[in-house]
């Protein structure tokens, strides 16, 4: 195995939550009035590189930004439709780095909600620390989440990986010190071109299982 410590990302990096995410963006659009001249995928391109940035682009406010995001928040029978969850391959490729001696951490913008899913579909077991949005540190590609992370629990730099779909996750690893990696990469950035084709970090691939290969975890 490349590395023995596996620093995941949430949103559309262990679960697919982009269309649920995508949905309570374009709903906050639409009701503020924002949405007219503006094209859906466009949109989502620009959530998929940074929240900043989709806000940026569209001039979305402060209010409606924030009332956009608690709503990408809410659970259980008040979760807007469609639901997040896991990407098929996710439990198995937790499970497999468990199996082989490694560790998973998770480093997310996303507040506890990301905890209560962990719940909900059975992966807690396989981690072994967590930072949410509640911990207030600055958000990627800053480094301090992940030093932090490695620091309280001795971590090696060099058996270290930080993994997300977007640049600013893996760019938060490798702003640390460690490696990073791109995976579930969306199929082009605003511009058109390819995330896999610009990208400055150290792997690159399409799925979780691919990624997993690449890393030489067994049993996958």
């Amino acid at each position: 195995m490349n590395y023995r410590h596996f620093i995941w990302d949430f949103d559309g990096t262990l679960f697919d939550s982009y269309p649920h995410v995508m949905q309570c963006c374009w709903d906050a659009l639409v009701g503020a009035g924002l949405a007219e001249g503006l094209e859906r995928e466009t949109v989502l391109r620009y959530l998929l590189v940074s929240f900043g940035d989709m806000k940026r682009y569209t001039g979305m406010p402060d209010d409606v930004y924030r009332a956009f995001v608690d709503r990408s928040h809410l659970l259980g029978d008040d979760e807007v439709l469609p639901k997040a969850e896991p990407f098929p391959d996710a439990r198995d490729v937790l499970s497999a780095i468990v199996k082989n001696g490694g560790k998973n951490y998770l480093y997310t913008h996303r507040n506890k909600t990301a905890l209560w899913y962990f719940d909900t579909y059975g992966l807690t077991e396989f981690f072994t620390d967590f930072v949410t949005s509640e911990e207030g540190f600055p958000s990627k590609p800053a480094p301090d989440a992940v030093l932090a992370l490695m620091e309280r629990n001795s971590l090696d730099p060099a058996a270290c990986i930080m993994v997300g779909d977007r640049e600013i996750d893996g760019m938060s690893g490798k702003n640390a010190g460690i490696a990073g990696a791109l995976v579930n990469y969306p199929p082009a950035l605003p511009d058109g071109t390819s995330p896999a084709a610009v990208t400055a970090m150290d792997y690159t691939a399409e799925s979780l299982t691919e990624f997993a290969r690449m890393m030489g975890i067994a049993g996958i």
